[in-house]
């Protein structure tokens, strides 16, 4: 999801202790606290700990581990400091933080502490065809210590929230927070220990890249969401240790805009999917594929939408702030991708119809909100992840261009088909290689999370959500057992299928083999 600020490191002993984590408000360049960095020690201490502590919480029945979580959900909720935490180190407005990181929050947790998660679980039994005699359990056990590696972007949601499938699964965590927005995660920890939920279950590990290498190094499986860089590194240890790794990348998600389709709509959710979270959104519209006989109407439309988003620091204090649409850019270095992209985009003939420089004047990490017009495929802002407040629109002939376009890129995690005939919308929807598709709607995906949302090609690999998601964490086991009711027939056949071989049960099997397949 977007580019790490992570940096991959050998696990070794530094020489002498890391600096601290200097974290700042990048809406007002204010220090926020300066905490200590986890050392490779450190971290190991925390993997320790939660080894020592997961077999008496994978014990536990489903029940208890989806009441703690629960209860824990709950207090994240009702802690009236926590969203300012959340929105000071991120940058974001109060709503975001509200609205999509602890709303997704509550509802995660909902779905799979409720009977999903427990359906999910249990243990199933299947029944062979031809082994009538037999039945098999097919069982999950959790996986161990499971790793999670969040990115900067969303403190909350891809954080604490990406431990609660592993936890309900009965595996303990250790998370390592970016090393830009700890603070959110350090103050679920704070719940955690307040609430008197199992010591060592939930360790959080505020570091730089060691601490994350030290977790794909020592860990039982690891949930990495981040840069494709980091991404390939951490498969890269994984596969040598063959332990699962489940990874969020990149993404240049594409919004196809049809001729017949409703413009107005499609064009306030190309801003809201662009814009969103400063466009530090992995699954956000990254381009604008629109037939080109509308695209003149549709590119003044979203012009139109741009003028009316608000931008500012985010008020801190206040509950019911919402004067703010867009918020502060949360990693500095995200601008000048962006500056960069805009740049290449304009000497190669885009135009800007919005946006396209810092706003020096809010004092913080701001950038304009930037609408490219008359983009093409040489350009760097339609081919290269921008992960910032950048969306370009380039002309297609049909969908069929459309549809070519889209799919003529490394990455495959979102995309969006809008048409005012949804079964022609559904058909080109399916042709596209990319992990999830909206129907006139952008973004909503996410929350839908009861189906999987994952990724293909550099996207990643894995999923989150669904039955498919919290299954991923866990650790299959089959067992083969006599039949409750045909059981007794299983002296019989083991006599006439093994040792000693006979020509007449040869000659039996060979024609029930001809008749059968």
């Amino acid at each position: 999801m977007g580019e790490s600020t992570l940096r991959w490191f050998k696990v070794k002993s530094p020489v002498s202790p890391p600096s601290p984590l200097r974290v700042k408000n990048p809406a007002t360049g204010e220090l926020l606290e300066e905490i200590p960095c986890a050392d490779p020690a450190t971290a190991e201490a925390a993997v320790a700990r939660a080894r020592a502590a997961q077999p008496a919480w994978g014990a536990l029945p489903f029940a208890d581990r989806a009441r703690a979580l629960r209860r824990l959900a709950r207090a994240i909720r009702d802690d009236n400091g926590f969203l300012d935490t959340l929105s000071a180190e991120s940058g974001k407005p109060r709503y975001e933080a509200e609205l999509i990181e602890l709303f997704y929050t509550l509802e995660l947790t909902r779905y799979y502490t409720g009977r999903a998660g427990r359906r999910a679980l249990r243990d199933e039994l299947r029944h062979p065809l031809i082994f009538a005699n037999k039945r098999a359990r097919v069982v999950r056990h959790p996986r161990g210590v499971v790793g999670v590696i969040g990115p900067w972007n969303f403190p909350l949601l891809n954080n604490y929230a990406d431990c609660v499938g592993p936890l309900i699964a009965g595996n303990a965590v250790v998370l390592k927070p970016s090393d830009q927005t700890p603070l959110t995660s350090l103050r679920v920890a704070a719940l955690w220990k307040k609430l008197g939920l199992p010591e060592g279950v939930l360790e959080v590990v505020p570091g730089r890249g060691e601490a994350g290498a030290v977790l794909a190094a020592t860990s039982d499986m690891i949930f990495f969401t981040g840069s494709v860089t980091v991404g390939r590194q951490v498969a890269a240890t994984a596969a040598a240790r063959l332990i699962p790794a489940v990874l969020e990348l990149g993404g240049k998600s594409a919004m196809i805009v049809l001729a017949d389709a409703d413009l107005a709509r499609a064009a306030h959710a190309a801003i809201w999917s662009g814009f969103a979270g400063s466009g530090q959104v992995c699954i956000r519209t990254e381009r604008v594929l629109v037939e080109a006989r509308v695209a003149d109407r549709f590119a003044a439309l979203c012009a139109e939408e741009i003028a009316r988003l608000r931008q500012a620091p985010p008020a801190l204090g206040r509950p019911d702030a919402s004067e703010v649409d867009v918020g502060a850019v949360t990693f500095a270095p995200q601008m000048e991708r962006a500056e960069s992209q805009i740049a290449d985009a304009v000497a190669k003939g885009a135009r800007l119809l919005a946006g396209g420089t810092r706003r020096d004047d809010l004092g913080g990490q701001f950038f304009a909100p930037t609408l490219i017009v008359d983009a093409t495929l040489e350009m760097a802002v339609m081919r290269e992840e921008t992960f910032g407040p950048v969306l370009p629109i380039m002309r297609v002939a049909d969908a069929e261009e459309a549809l070519r376009v889209a799919n003529d890129s490394p990455f495959g995690l979102s995309g969006s088909v809008w048409s005012a005939d949804v079964p022609k919308a559904r058909a080109l929807a399916r042709r596209l290689q990319t992990g999830s598709v909206c129907i006139n709607d952008a973004l909503v995906n996410y929350f839908c999370v009861e189906a999987p949302l994952g990724g293909v090609k550099g996207s990643g690999i894995g999923f989150r959500h669904g039955p498919e998601g919290l299954r991923q964490f866990c650790r299959i086991e089959t067992i083969v057992e006599d039949h409750p009711l045909l059981g007794w027939l299983s002296p019989w056949v083991d006599r006439r299928l093994t040792f000693p071989y006979r020509s007449s049960t040869l000659r039996l099997l060979r024609r029930f083999m001809r008749w059968f397949y």
